[in-house]
């Protein structure tokens, strides 16, 4: 009876005071995972990523070891992180102070000052141990607040931006398709132009669209490899890396029995590791050095704007043929016709990649 009369008059206080409560306890959770971020310096080149101190050891997500041109991996079974470089792995299995390398044959445990965590999913790694089981030297530097590695191996560079710029030659490329919205128009105007482009396809679209993808081919133009399903590479494990690739290669050569050597990787992003399953696939790292931002809903004057002004010989242009249920790449179609009007009376000729690159 008395617990009843004192709450009585006080309910909305109460009723306020605990919705105060729960919103802050929402917000204090919110902050803690926006994690912080700095840039660590890798072979001197800053690359900012999210980090965690804890016990004074810096953790840093698996995959920023990447850009290191590390191998990166997750064992399901033994919920590991595997690491290799060359003749050099280990795994760190989740909330464990120890790692297990991998050596002449046998695996061998070791113990680490700091466990490896999974921080809202995703495992974070202390950077300074695992960067000197892979052989390289880490130091901090106290006055700049920054921590520099050095990963004392090579990977040979594979990147393609322009071809021969003695020549007037310029290769038009779109990205994402093929689809039967936009990859048909975009078809029609090459065909009644005469002009060759390449395309660089995604596996899941050739799985979807079959006859767009013979079109491309039969009508003569080049074709180029862009991942099954566009993720970030920078942010997925090696394996899915060399997957990628494989299973657009293996759907091109059943689609159409080609399996070109030239990869675009999504956004245009990539880590060190990347290139290193790049080169031992042998597929060459294409770029651009014309970006229309087409993608980005740009009117055909504008893109026409783009490519007058950064057009130069050997030109990559870089444009797109997919955009999913929006039209977005209106001004794509809208601009072709005349960009490769505008091109030729400058004296340039249409090539694929393939052609572009030979010369």
């Amino acid at each position: 009876m008395w617990k009843n009369i004192f709450f009585l008059p006080n309910r909305k206080m109460y009723l306020t005071l605990l919705l105060l409560f729960s919103f802050l306890s929402t917000t204090a959770h919110a902050q803690e995972s926006k994690l912080a971020e700095a840039p660590i310096m890798i072979d001197d080149k800053p690359i900012t990523t999210k980090y965690i101190m804890r016990e004074g050891h810096l953790l840093v997500p698996a995959l920023f070891l990447k850009h290191t041109g590390a191998f990166v991996d997750w064992d399901e079974q033994y919920r590991s992180v595997v690491f290799r470089v060359r003749n050099t792995m280990f795994a760190l299995p989740i909330g464990k102070k120890y790692s297990d390398d991998y050596v002449r044959g046998t695996w061998q445990r070791h113990s680490l000052p700091i466990e490896t965590i999974d921080f809202n999913g995703e495992p974070f790694v202390p950077i300074v141990n695992v960067a000197r089981k892979l052989g390289m030297d880490v130091r901090y530097d106290a006055t700049l607040a920054r921590t520099f590695i050095t990963t004392n191996f090579e990977i040979k560079p594979n990147l393609i931006a322009h071809g021969n710029m003695t020549e007037k030659l310029v290769a038009l490329t779109f990205d994402d398709g093929p689809e039967s919205r936009y990859t048909p128009q975009i078809l029609d105007i090459l065909k009644a132009k005469g002009a060759p482009a390449t395309f660089f396809v995604m596996g899941k679209q050739i799985r979807q669209f079959p006859e767009e993808m013979k079109r491309i081919v039969n009508e003569g133009h080049g074709i180029a490899n862009h991942t099954w399903n566009h993720p970030d590479l920078r942010r997925v494990w090696s394996s899915k890396v060399r997957e990628e690739i494989q299973s657009t290669q293996a759907e091109m050569a059943k689609v159409v029995g080609k399996k070109p050597d030239l990869f675009r990787p999504p956004f245009g992003a990539y880590t060190k590791s990347d290139i290193a399953i790049f080169n031992e696939m042998g597929m060459r790292n294409i770029m651009w050095s014309v970006d229309t931002l087409d993608w980005s809903g740009l009117s055909g004057d504008e893109i026409i704007a783009i490519v007058k002004r950064d057009i130069s010989p050997g030109g990559i242009i870089l444009q797109h043929n997919f955009q999913a249920e929006t039209r977005l790449l209106d001004g794509t179609v809208e601009a072709l016709p005349q960009i490769i009007d505008d091109l030729r009376e400058k004296g340039y000729k249409f090539v694929t990649l393939q052609t572009l690159l030979t010369n």
